[in-house]
């Protein structure tokens, strides 16, 4: 399934550190012009995700830790692109 124009938008915000919804939002919505959700944010790094492109992890004062996406809130994760996320977007 090709990913829509906000998904490889928010896949772009995914490949220089880990990104939480409440990390990218606001810089999506100023490059976008137009108010952004967070569910419409989480539901993209779901997507992105479960399609392979981007990693979850959970933080903690330990570090990151990887994460299974059904397993936990979206809102309590963070994400990180991969190399087959890199390869879709530069694909895009």
């Amino acid at each position: 399934m090709p990913l829509t124009p906000f998904e490889r938008e928010v896949l772009a915000w995914v490949f220089e550190d880990y990104e939480a919804i409440h990390t990218i939002r606001g810089d999506i919505a100023r490059d976008l012009g137009r108010s952004v959700s967070e569910e419409e944010v989480g539901a993209a790094l779901l997507t992105l995700a479960r399609a392979g492109y981007v990693d979850a992890f959970l933080c903690d004062s330990s570090g990151f830790e990887s994460a299974d996406v059904d397993k936990h809130p979206v809102a309590e994760l963070w994400f990180l692109g991969n190399e087959a996320g890199l390869a879709e977007d530069e694909r895009g």
